[in-house]
């Protein structure tokens, strides 16, 4: 399908989305970009939303499509839900053009959805930046803007959850410090967001708290601490993880501790995995599978027969 029948069927509402239209829009130089906004503006929120959403699928299924032209322009959206989709899209954008702009919405947007987004997307440009794939500056930019969110009082606890948690990677005592600030507060959105930074620290440092955190009374922390600890990687949460897996209430907390023991692979995971299957829940199984699988594969990953 040609991209001018593309514009003409967008803006008609009477006609339904195809993935034969939907793909003429992958790869969109910047005079078809100029030629979409003009159409872009006048559609439904609904379908503006329809569009996005069909296209993160798509891109999900098809590496080769590329939409990012469509999510960037979503981002100046007047409508929550449509910049919220745009940052979700660009799950995988590794442009540091987009920095400015996601500081920006993370600080400046009115929404805390959008805010929250973009600490997500910020988060995943901090661990570029701690593997020294990206420019001091750029560096910078990222961390001050985090460590602003996070610290804001007067910011909204979930967006300052995910400021922590995108921040953690970024090693120093300043980072350090601040998620050990957080951990103290009294909101349990925040100091989940602390175990998480704690996780994605990947510091034995923290193994303790993480390790305590998963007797904690509430499973939104247990989830937490058994993602942290398949982050660390520490053998000293093997035994812990298992027994979450084992005997915890709650589905996602048993998933999120078989994940843990595959992250953390080795012999003695392995092990452990493979107690899950004969002592845990049979729904469990392929959880279990797929961790083992992962789990021997960190032991020996040039073996072609795991």
């Amino acid at each position: 399908m040609s991209f001018d029948s593309t514009l003409d069927d967008l803006g008609d509402p009477a006609k339904r989305n195809t993935s034969e239209q939907l793909t003429s829009l992958s790869s969109l130089d910047n005079d078809e970009r100029e030629r979409l906004v003009e159409v872009w503006e006048d559609m439904e929120v609904s379908r503006r939303l329809s569009v996005l959403n069909a296209m993160t699928e798509m891109a999900q299924d098809n590496v080769e499509l590329n939409f990012d032209a469509v999510y960037k322009l979503a981002l100046a959206d007047p409508e929550q839900e449509v910049r919220c989709a745009g940052l979700r899209g660009l799950f995988e954008y590794e442009g540091r053009d987009l920095i400015g702009t996601l500081t920006i919405l993370l600080r400046e947007d009115e929404d805390p959805h959008v805010r929250r987004e973009a600490a997500i997307a910020l988060g995943r440009y901090a661990m570029a930046a701690e593997l020294g794939q990206l420019v001091g500056s750029d560096a910078d930019v990222i961390r001050d803007a985090l460590i602003e969110s996070a610290e804001d009082e007067l910011e909204d606890e979930v967006v300052r959850a995910s400021a922590i948690e995108a921040v953690g990677c970024l090693s120093g005592e300043d980072t350090e410090n601040l998620i050990e600030s957080i951990f103290r507060e009294e909101s349990m959105w925040l100091k989940v967001g602390a175990v998480d930074a704690m996780g994605r620290s990947a510091n034995q440092t923290w193994l303790p708290i993480v390790i305590s955190e998963m007797e904690n009374e509430a499973p939104e922390m247990r989830h937490a601490a058994a993602f942290a600890a398949g982050e660390i990687g520490a053998e000293e949460a093997i035994q812990p993880l298992k027994r979450l897996a084992i005997s915890d209430v709650d589905r996602e907390v048993q998933l999120a501790a078989i994940r843990g023991l595959g992250e953390i692979g080795g012999p003695a995971a392995a092990v452990a995995l493979k107690s899950i299957l004969y002592e845990g829940d049979d729904e469990l199984r392929e959880a279990v599978e797929e961790a083992i699988s992962e789990a021997e594969f960190y032991d020996d990953p040039l073996n072609p027969t795991l």
